[in-house]
């Protein structure tokens, strides 16, 4: 979930982003997250991505 697609991007916020796509008509490459429902704000895919970026801490 957490370990880094060849780009670099967490799998798990690339799947959050890929949602924002799919609403938007875009077809990514990636099936996004959460599936079917509305997308997680940009802002909290940022903290996501921030909280991976620092090592998950508790």
């Amino acid at each position: 979930m957490f370990a880094p697609l060849p780009d670099g991007a967490p799998r798990i916020v690339a799947h959050m982003l890929a949602r924002h796509a799919e609403v938007e008509g875009a077809a990514p490459e990636l099936r996004g997250m959460p599936l079917g429902l509305t997308p997680v704000p940009l802002a909290d895919i940022q903290l996501v991505d921030t909280w991976i970026a620092q090592g998950r801490p508790q």
